[in-house]
């Protein structure tokens, strides 16, 4: 797991230092996770440099808190109100500073002016030539050059799926495909037939539809099949086949998308994936292969700009192993990769959620507490209540402060929709009782 290891470990004095170096070059959330790395390694340091390190750590916060408020500043400018609001519901988290809190205040209001024009000019449709226009960029130059060789009408039946028609569009392209004088043998077709077969819940139509495109050959790449396309009718057709109890091929087909496009790391991600938490009953040795295509992966993805996705189900797949410290470390590393880019907000919950409950497992509560947090504020509103109620769980259980941890409580309790969450509430709340 050296891959990870530049992320965790060292001394007070070397995150001190490492924190100076980022911080020098501009750098604020990677050398804010340095200094407080360097906190977190501080039992028998003088409080003189702890406190040295504190200041730095504050400084750091209030930089990158006018960075992010400059960034929604240009979002707003450029009508990504939206986003611009999410930077600002994460600001608090970051920095409590009174600039920041009344830069904040200030900017909810002229957002919502400019979210009021936006709605206005949001309101004009999309016209039929746009709509075309976005759907042919998504294709390759082998579809582009297939699609128009076939009747306009294919291409309508691509407009009925962008407006969720599923099973119209499906009938549209199979008369098509059925039609006698077709100028060109189709065979790209067949993967858009397989895709709205599959979106309007027909399974077995869907399966007939991809192998049709791509044979029945032995997972040797088809020169007259564009191979981006073919990976994504290869798992596709593994998502089918796995609907329909028929996992063994399910697997063969992710196997074969890998051979396609042998330099990729995505097919390897799905495969590991599947061979993991697939549907179907997983085969004793499942695990095991799972961690060696993922480990397959992570060496093509390179170092340079990993794909955290791969790194997230291999923390998971450890996890399931019972691989715990090795889990604990590659699920931190997706976590901080996050916080190091002062995105807390957005904390990955298929990798925060699990490490939160391994922290927990393992005794460290303060850690987990601070997890718990930040998926609270985060971009999983759904999940919001389960993130609130147990930040306060765990704050409590770690002997932390029962003030704050009574705020999460009261969102929680805010949120709580039924009475098994009311009753979950006041669980919690019995523990923050006084003895």
């Amino acid at each position: 797991m050296s891959f990870f290891s530049s992320l965790m470990g060292g001394t007070f004095a070397d995150n001190r230092v490492e924190g100076d170096r980022l911080r020098a070059r501009g750098s604020l959330g990677e050398a804010r996770m340095a200094y407080e790395r360097a906190l977190r390694k501080g039992k028998g340091v003088p409080e003189a440099d702890l406190a040295a390190v504190r200041g730095v750590v504050a400084a750091c916060r209030l930089e990158l808190a006018r960075r992010r408020l400059a960034e929604a500043d240009g979002l707003a400018e450029a009508g990504e109100v939206d986003e611009a609001r999410e930077i600002l519901d994460e600001l608090r988290d970051l920095c409590e500073a009174e600039e920041i809190l009344a830069a904040v205040a200030e900017r909810r209001t002229r957002y919502e002016a400019e979210s009021a024009r936006q709605m206005v000019d949001d309101a004009r449709e999309m016209t039929e030539e746009e709509l075309l226009a976005v759907i042919a960029g998504t294709w390759t130059e082998a579809q582009a050059d297939e699609y128009a060789e076939l009747p306009e009408e294919f291409v309508r039946a691509l407009v009925a799926s962008h407006d969720g028609e599923h099973a119209r569009a499906a009938e549209m392209i199979r008369a098509v495909l059925e039609s006698a004088d077709l100028p060109i043998e189709p065979r790209h077709a067949w993967f858009e037939l397989g895709r709205e077969l599959a979106a309007a819940g027909d399974d077995p139509g869907a399966v007939a539809a991809l192998e049709r495109m791509l044979g029945t050959g032995d997972g040797a790449v088809d020169e007259e099949l564009d191979g981006e396309v073919t990976v994504a009718a290869l798992t596709q057709l593994a998502q089918c086949l796995a609907r329909i109890g028929k996992r063994p091929e399910a697997i063969a087909a992710l196997e074969r998308s890998t051979r396609t496009d042998p330099e990729s790391h995505l097919p390897l991600l799905n495969l590991g994936i599947f061979l993991r938490s697939g549907p179907g009953e997983r085969a004793p040795s499942d695990l095991e292969r799972a961690l060696g295509v993922l480990e397959r992966a992570v060496t093509l993805m390179g170092q340079l700009h990993p794909d955290f996705r791969v790194v997230r189900e291999l923390g998971l797949t450890l996890l399931e192993l019972g691989r715990e410290d090795e889990a604990e470390q590659t699920l931190y590393a997706v976590v901080e990769h996050e916080a190091s880019r002062g995105t807390h907000d957005q904390f990955d919950p298929l990798a925060a959620v699990p490490l939160a409950r391994l922290y927990e497992k393992r005794g460290k509560l303060e850690l987990a507490a601070d997890i718990w947090r930040h998926l609270a504020v985060g971009h999983d509103v759904r999940n919001h209540f389960a993130y609130n109620r147990e930040a306060a769980r765990l704050l409590l259980a770690a002997g932390g402060d029962r003030a704050l941890a009574g705020r999460y409580l009261s969102r929680a309790e805010e949120l709580a929709r039924t009475d098994e969450e009311r009753a979950a509430v006041a669980r919690v709340r019995g523990d923050a009782s006084p003895a």
